[in-house]
């Protein structure tokens, strides 16, 4: 059984093969619930304990970012694997996807990806008083964010925030440039099939990442192995007429902080 991604996007955890020896978590989509789909923190939560004991588990990136605490708990779930995690970045780990990225014991970058820090951001309507309290939220969140890149890293917590200032809010990194700013391990070989998608988002895309982006205008469908056995078991409820409730708030949420 195969799970095709052929708008480029989508996520699935494939059972270790022959050919791969380990299991991997192909994250290929933004991180909570947008207008086109997402992925919530619960399933790769769920689809990890599935798997049951396992020595080493890969994770390939190819992600915009999406909900900043979707995506923390992604990294602390990766974290607390009890085998080894080596993350792959195959085409773009921007915004709270970076610090996802963070969670490996090693982590490597295609030659032709990228890696993005921001701080988060979000859309918001109220008074006075709502706006201060979106705004100390917002501060707490990339407060934690800081922390983390700063324990990988080995930069100071004040270097990054000042390298993303300095930047203009948006710091775009290439592969040799993570590699020396300690955001990655190791370049690997480019990965042909990670189409770029999401780059609207953001304000300062560079050239050649929206020239690429712009040339998988229709990507070739990504295959990758699914195996039914390893899917944690869910209840599947048939929604009322209409969106579910569930998933309004969601999109609420996610709307009101994002990376």
């Amino acid at each position: 059984m195969t799970t095709q991604f052929p708008t480029g996007r989508g996520y699935v955890l494939a059972a270790a093969t022959e050919a791969a020896t380990a299991p991997t978590l192909y994250l290929y989509d933004v991180l909570g619930i947008d207008a086109f789909g997402g992925v919530l923190a619960r399933q790769i939560v769920d689809d990890l304990a599935a798997l049951g004991p396992v020595d080493a588990l890969n994770v390939r990136i190819n992600s915009s970012g999406g909900d900043v605490f979707e995506g923390i708990a992604v990294y602390n779930a990766l974290r607390r694997f009890p085998g080894k995690v080596t993350v792959h970045i195959d085409g773009i780990a921007a915004s709270i996807a970076s610090l996802i990225a963070m969670a490996g014991d090693k982590t490597v970058i295609s030659e032709n990806a990228m890696v993005m820090v921001h701080r988060p951001w979000t859309a918001v309507m109220g008074d006075a008083e709502e706006m201060r309290r979106v705004a100390e939220t917002l501060d707490k969140a990339w407060s934690a964010m800081l922390t983390t890149y700063q324990r990988r890293t080995g930069r100071r917590a004040a270097t990054v925030a000042q390298k993303v200032t300095d930047a203009g809010g948006e710091w775009w990194m290439t592969a040799e440039e993570a590699v020396s700013e300690g955001f990655a391990d190791a370049v690997t070989k480019p990965e042909k099939e990670a189409q770029v998608f999401g780059l609207h988002r953001f304000r300062k895309v560079p050239a050649q990442l929206a020239a690429s982006a712009a040339d998988a205008a229709t990507p070739v469908p990504l295959a990758a192995p699914r195996v039914a056995s390893i899917e944690a078991p869910r209840v599947v409820v048939p929604p009322r007429d209409g969106i579910p409730r569930a998933v309004r708030r969601r999109v609420v949420e996610v709307l009101r902080l994002g990376s």
